[in-house]
């Protein structure tokens, strides 16, 4: 599975903070939602955000919990209307060296 430099980074520095994070992102998560589709709205956002590291940790978390690559795909493309289609085309050759195994 792919990290996140910065976020392990982040983990090793503030440990606080990112206990602190760890918690508010469980609160936030219901059972309302099952963990596939929580994946997929985490990465149309991070997609959004252009957040290539992260993108590359929750597409594998994806995968893991059993989303195919085109709903990985259409999920990141979801965000094109609302965060724009030069967002989506930046990340878009890490998310797919990520799903090709690169």
């Amino acid at each position: 599975m792919s990290q996140n430099p910065a976020f392990e980074t982040f983990k090793h520095n503030f440990p606080k903070a990112y206990i602190a994070f760890n918690e508010m992102y469980q609160s936030v998560s219901s059972t309302a939602l099952d963990e596939k589709t929580k994946q997929l709205v985490y990465l149309g956002v991070l997609t959004a955000l252009r957040y290539s590291p992260a993108i590359r940790v929750h597409i594998s978390k994806e995968i893991h919990v059993g989303a195919t690559e085109n709903e990985v795909l259409e999920a990141m493309m979801m965000s094109i209307p609302a965060g724009g289609l030069c967002n989506f085309l930046s990340v878009l050759p890490d998310v797919l060296d990520e799903l090709n195994g690169k």
